[in-house]
Order: structure tokens, then C-alpha cells, then sequence
């Protein structure tokens, strides 16, 4: 992507009380969400600490297109604000994981979700033996009425593991910040531990796309994590796993817990399905996340909860199935933005606001007609943003809010001159 859509990925967040000294110097006490203005130098200039990037914290993907896509520039929230995101993302992830969860209860509520066969077969398997751990990241807006948006939810295998561990450190470290640091984020630590506590000290195969680099960073990242706490792990690819006799081997190392940087969806069609799912009902293999979580990683959950429950879902973007919306969407572009149920890294995700006209028809036909044969998808209310200011002028800031089984375990941010990450 050239440089004016590609996402920013920024070294920390910082929170402050108004009543913080080095918050007053920095920051106007009026403001809310600032970046401060008084870095002069770029600290990633230094080849060493740029070096540190894929060496000691294994960031693969530091750039794309020869620009690089990671900074150590804080962004300052005031305590309020950063109780607010951590207030919404909880909040979102709650309201939508329970109307999600009817899916499990509910064959024709199932149906809606378009999932195939060995999708389904491996969601009943984890909800049926209580395997219900989620890690997941809750994607929040900041708007131009001054709250938080969550826009959607990662609850099947997020990322960012490798920026929101190294940016908050390298940041310290260069001295981006003086004075006390308080740095929120854990998420990759409780992560860690949660894994450690689902296989009880036993081995844990770490599922990734073994093709990909920037997957491959992930699951070292926590290889490493679970390594310092004494868990032994393999890293090796989700069609590896098989079952023999009682016991889930990949390779040559029975495990007993799985973590996945890998879809649920795109394990369909594999030949260890049966085994994994028979593992984990029967012999008491755990995920993290668990297979259950698929629905609440489907952005139709969003719609349903309006549907279902429309009082719970008042602080979520009013959300529809594209089929239940009628000729305004293509009459407003303004107004929506529309996206596939189950896509990921934004990918399949449409501004209105963004596009013109004619490929918004085209985009509006489309989502219908691939509605129509099966695959989900949504049309959700665009969401205003506000500008933040920085050092490479205003831009649009999108967190990512880790969750870890309901609870909030940290963050990273993503700044862009486009309302779209």
C-alpha cells in the first residue's frame, strides 16, 4: 500500500491524571487525546534500536514497500479516556459473545452465520467440553463526539503481539518519555500464562501459517513468553495435529493445550478436523482462543445483537445483515460502511464516504449478491472520527483493545490519514 493508507503503528499509550506534571507540560489540559510535541528526533533512526525490532522482539514486518510502518511516538490519553476504552472494549466484547453464544444453543441461529460443516463441528466440540477461553481484540474508533467505537472484534486469533511488546519498551528506552512510565499493556504476558494454566505445564503447539513471516513473528513471540515460564511448545502448522490413542500429537510431542494464530474457517477441508475435535470433547485438549469463538469473530454478531437484543447493543454501531437494509444504502453512501462478515486485516471492509458513486453501487451489489448465496455480510453506521493531532499532522487513531477472557489486558494503537484501518 503507498504510505497515505498504510496504518502507522505507534510505540505506546500513556496514561496520565490532568494533574500529572509531565503531563502538563506536554499536553494542553484541555485536550483530551494529544500526541506530545516536544520529540525532535526519530528515535528509530538509530540503526541498533531499529535492528532491535526484528532481533529481539522478531517484528518481521517493520516495513512494507521499503517505508516503515511501526514509530515510538507515544499517544498521551488522559486517565478518563483511557477508562473509557477500556470500559467499551469489555463492554462490546460481553454484549457481543452472548448473543453470539445463542449459535451454540440454537441450529437456525447457527445457520445464519454461513459457517461450513467442519467449522460447526469444531465450535460445538470447544462449547460442549467448556473450552471457552477467548483472547481477543476489540477495534475502537475515537469519534467526533469524544467516546469510544468498537467497530468489530477479533475474538478468533488476533495480532499486533509483536508491536504491543516491543514499542512500549524501545519507547522507554530511547527516552521518548520522561518521568514515570505507566504502560497498560500485558496482553501478551497473560496470554502466557492463561496457555500455561490450560495445558498444566505440558506441551503446547503454537498453530500459525507456516508460509508467512509475519505469522511466524506471532507464535515466536509467544514461544518465547511460555518458554520463560518453564512451558515447553512447538511451533508447527494446524494440519500437523494428530490424534493417536487418547493423546494430540504434533510431531512427536503430545500436547495438551493449542494456541492458534490460524482461522477456525481455514481449517475447513483439512484431514485432522475429526482429530482435533475428538481431542479437544473428549480428552480434554484446550485452546486459546477456543473454536467456540467463531461466532463472536463474525461481524454479523454485531447485527444480531441489535436484532436480538437492541437496549444491550446501544453503545455498538447499529449494525444490519446487508440483506435487511433497503435502498438507502445505496442512496447514502455517507451513512455506511459495509463489510464481509468474516473478513480479516481489513480486508473486504468499504467506506462510503470514501467512494465514489459508481463503485459504491457496484460494492452494494455485490455484498447483496454474495449475501444471497451464503456468505454473510454486514452494513454497519459509519462512525465520525476525530482528527488527532501528530507529528505528521492530523490523523485518525484506531486501538486495539486486548481482551483476555472478558477482561482488559492492554492495547496498541494504529494512526491513519484515512478513516479506515
Amino acid at each position: 500500500f503507498p504510505m497515505r493508507i498504510t496504518p502507522y503503528y505507534l510505540g505506546l499509550i500513556r496514561t496520565f491524571d490532568f494533574s500529572d506534571p509531565i503531563y502538563a507540560q506536554c499536553v494542553p489540559q484541555s485536550a483530551e487525546l494529544k500526541t506530545p510535541h516536544w520529540l525532535t528526533e526519530d528515535p528509530l533512526a538509530e540503526h541498533a534500536r531499529a535492528n532491535d525490532l526484528a532481533r529481539r522482539f522478531l517484528l518481521f514486518d517493520a516495513f512494507v514497500g521499503g517505508e516503515r510502518r511501526v514509530d515510538l511516538m507515544p499517544i498521551v490519553l488522559s486517565r478518563d479516556v483511557h477508562a473509557a476504552a477500556v470500559s467499551t472494549a469489555e463492554r462490546a466484547f460481553r454484549v457481543v459473545s452472548t448473543i453470539a453464544a445463542r449459535a451454540h444453543h440454537d441450529e437456525i441461529e447457527s445457520r445464519l452465520y454461513g459457517f461450513d460443516d467442519d467449522t460447526r463441528a469444531l465450535a460445538r466440540a470447544s462449547f460442549a467440553s467448556g473450552d471457552d477461553a477467548v483472547f481477543a481484540r476489540v477495534d475502537l474508533l475515537w469519534g467526533q463526539d469524544g467516546r469510544w467505537h468498537a467497530c468489530e472484534i477479533n475474538a478468533d486469533c488476533p495480532g499486533g503481539h509483536n508491536e504491543a511488546v516491543a514499542l512500549p519498551r524501545l519507547s522507554r528506552e530511547a527516552g521518548v518519555l520522561g518521568g514515570p512510565l505507566h504502560d497498560p499493556t500485558a496482553a501478551v504476558e497473560r496470554l502466557a500464562d492463561r496457555l500455561a494454566r490450560a495445558s498444566g505445564g505440558a506441551p503446547v503447539a503454537l498453530l500459525y501459517a507456516t508460509g508467512y513471516a509475519e505469522d511466524l513473528q506471532v507464535a515466536a513471540i509467544v514461544h518465547r513468553a511460555l518458554a520463560a515460564r518453564g512451558v515447553d511448545a512447538v511451533l508447527t502448522a494446524p494440519t500437523a495435529l494428530r490424534l493417536r490413542g487418547r493423546e494430540l500429537f504434533a510431531g512427536k510431542t503430545a500436547v495438551r493445550a493449542l494456541y492458534r494464530f490460524y482461522p477456525t474457517e481455514w481449517m475447513a477441508g483439512q484431514d485432522n478436523v475429526g482429530d482435533i475435535a475428538r481431542a479437544v470433547a473428549e480428552y480434554g485438549v484446550r485452546a486459546v482462543t477456543g473454536f467456540s469463538a467463531i461466532y463472536s469473530q463474525s461481524k454479523l454478531a454485531f447485527a444480531r445483537a441489535h436484532a436480538l437484543a437492541p437496549a444491550d447493543a446501544g453503545g455498538l454501531p447499529l449494525t444490519f445483515a446487508v440483506s435487511d437494509v433497503g435502498a438507502e444504502l445505496e442512496a447514502d453512501r455517507s451513512r455506511w460502511v459495509v463489510k464481509r462478515a468474516m473478513g480479516r486485516v481489513g480486508d473486504q471492509v468499504f467506506v462510503g464516504a470514501l467512494l465514489a458513486p459508481e463503485a459504491w453501487r457496484e460494492v452494494a451489489a455485490f455484498a447483496r449478491a454474495q449475501d444471497a448465496g451464503g456468505e454473510p455480510w454486514i452494513a454497519q453506521a459509519y462512525v465520525p472520527q476525530a482528527p488527532v493531532p501528530t507529528p505528521w499532522g492530523p490523523l485518525y487513531v484506531t486501538l486495539g483493545a486486548y481482551v483476555l477472557d472478558g477482561r482488559f489486558v492492554g492495547y496498541f494503537a494504529r494512526v491513519t490519514p484515512e478513516t479506515h484501518v
